[in-house]
C-alpha cells in the first residue's frame, strides 16, 4: 500500500476502532452451537446432517489453523453443513454484514447488547458497489448509479485486485479513508491488461444506499424503436423500497412507456406477495386533472409488457414475486434459476462482532416448498458476470424480448 506513514497509522486507527477484540474461537463456536441448537428451524435437519460431530470437527480445525480468516472459514463450512439458506456467519471484514445489519436495524439495536453492534444508525466507507466473491476473488457485481465507483469507471464484472498496492477487501480496503483517494487494479476482461483507476469512498448508510441506489437504476431505455422503463431493486426488505417500485411505475406510465423490466437480480429479498399487485392491468387507473384541465396520471400499475430480470442471486421474497408472476402469468422471466433460498431468517449477535444469520422457520409458497428448489425462467439466458466489462447479456435479451424479438 503506497501510503506514507500518517495516512498509513491513522487506517490502523480506524481499523482498530471498527473491530471489536475478539473472544477465542472456542467461545465463538460455542456460542454459534447454541443458538442453532436452540433456534435453528428443523431439529431433524439437525439430527440428519450430524450437527454435534460438525461442531466438533469444527472445534478441531480451530485448533489446528490460525488466524481471523481461517476462523471465518471454520465457522462458515460448519455452517454450510446445515444445507439451508438464510444460514451463514457474517465477519465485519464482509460487506454483506454491514447490509444485513442495516436491514435488521431495529431488532438488533433492541436484541443486542451495544458491545457486539457498530454504532446505530451504522454507517461504512464505501463506494457505490453491490461486491460478489466468487473462488475468493471480488467482483463488481453492480454499481450505483452516480456513486464513487460510478464516477470512477468501474464495470459490472471488474475483478478487484487491490488497493494502493495491497490484497483488495471491500471493507478493509476503504475502511477511514472517506474523502481520500484509493488507487485500484482493476481486471475488466480474462486477458487484458489490469487498469489503474482512483475510487474516493463516501461515508453511507447501507440501508439508505440500497434504497436509493434501487431508486436511480430508474430509467427509460430507447431499444429498438420502443420505449422501455426499468428499475433494478437492491433489496425489497420493507415498505420504503415497495414505495421505490411504485414511484418508478408511475414515472413510466407518465413517460409513456411501451413495456417495462423490472430487475430483481442480486442484492437482498424481503418482498411480499402482496407487491404482486404492481403486475395488476385490471385496477382502476387513477389521474389527476388540473385547474387548466390537463391530465397527469397517476398509475401505479404496470400495463405494458413486462420482464423480470432473475438469476442465481434472486433469493428470498423476491422469488416469491418470480414464483407468482410466472403462475399467474403477470410477467415473463428471464435469466436464470432464482436461488432458491426461501426461508425465514433472523440474524443474531455474536461475541466476536460478527453476526450469525439462521434459518428459523420453513417458508412454503401454495404449500410448496421453493427452498433448494427456486424458480426457473420463461427464457434462459445464462450469463457469467466476471469480466463482463459491463455488458449484460441478460438485460439484453430482456430488450429484444419486450421489442418484439424472439
Amino acid at each position: 500500500m503506497r501510503l506514507d506513514e500518517v495516512p498509513a497509522r491513522a487506517m490502523l486507527g480506524a481499523m482498530a476502532a471498527l473491530f471489536a477484540a475478539v473472544p477465542s474461537g472456542g467461545r465463538v463456536l460455542d456460542e454459534i452451537a447454541g443458538i442453532v441448537e436452540k433456534n435453528f428451524y428443523s431439529a431433524p435437519l439437525l439430527e440428519e446432517v450430524g450437527w454435534n460431530a460438525a461442531v466438533e470437527r469444527a472445534r478441531l480445525r480451530l485448533g489446528r489453523e490460525t488466524g481471523d480468516a481461517a476462523q471465518t472459514r471454520i465457522f462458515q463450512d460448519l455452517l454450510a453443513t446445515l444445507r439451508t439458506s438464510h444460514t451463514a456467519y457474517y465477519p465485519r471484514t464482509d460487506p454483506a454484514y454491514w447490509q444485513l445489519t442495516a436491514l435488521f436495524e431495529s431488532h438488533l439495536g433492541s436484541s443486542c447488547p451495544k458491545d457486539r453492534l457498530p454504532p446505530l444508525p451504522v454507517r461504512r466507507a464505501d463506494v457505490g458497489v453491490f461486491w460478489r466473491q466468487v473462488e475468493g476473488a471480488w467482483f463488481v457485481g453492480g454499481v450505483f448509479g452516480g456513486g464513487p465507483a460510478d464516477k470512477a469507471g468501474l464495470k459490472l464484472g471488474d475483478r478487484i485486485a487491490a488497493a494502493d498496492g495491497h490484497p483488495f477487501s471491500p471493507v478493509t480496503s476503504f475502511a477511514g479513508r472517506e474523502g481520500k483517494a484509493v488507487a485500484l487494479e482493476v481486471q475488466r476482461t480474462r486477458e487484458g491488461a489490469p487498469l489503474a483507476l482512483t475510487v474516493t469512498p463516501r461515508s453511507s448508510r447501507p440501508f439508505e444506499e440500497l434504497r436509493q441506489a434501487s431508486a436511480d437504476s430508474w430509467r427509460v431505455i430507447e431499444h429498438k424503436g420502443r420505449r422501455i422503463g426499468y428499475l433494478h431493486m437492491w433489496a425489497w426488505a420493507t415498505i420504503d423500497f415497495q414505495q421505490v417500485a411504485l414511484d418508478a411505475v408511475v414515472k413510466s406510465n407518465q413517460a409513456g412507456v411501451d413495456g417495462f423490466v423490472f430487475d430483481i437480480r442480486d442484492g437482498w429479498g424481503g418482498a411480499s406477495v402482496g407487491y404482486l399487485t404492481l403486475f395488476s392491468r385490471d385496477l382502476p387507473r387513477l389521474e389527476s386533472v388540473g385547474r387548466d384541465g390537463k391530465k397527469e396520471p397517476f398509475d401505479q400499475q404496470i400495463r405494458v409488457p413486462s420482464v423480470l430480470l432473475v438469476n442465481g442471486g434472486t433469493r428470498s421474497g423476491k422469488e416469491t414475486i418470480a414464483y407468482g408472476a410466472k403462475k399467474l402469468g403477470l410477467s415473463r422471466l428471464v435469466g436464470e434459476r432464482t436461488a432458491g433460498a426461501v426461508v425465514f431468517g433472523r440474524p443474531f449477535c455474536l461475541g466476536d462482532g460478527s453476526l450469525l444469520y439462521l434459518a428459523v422457520a420453513e417458508a412454503r409458497v401454495d404449500g410448496q416448498r421453493l427452498e433448494g428448489v427456486g424458480v426457473a425462467p420463461d427464457v434462459e439466458v445464462p450469463f457469467d458476470f466476471r469480466y463482463a466489462a459491463g455488458k449484460d447479456a441478460q438485460l439484453e435479451r430482456a430488450l429484444d424480448l419486450i421489442s418484439g424479438d424472439r
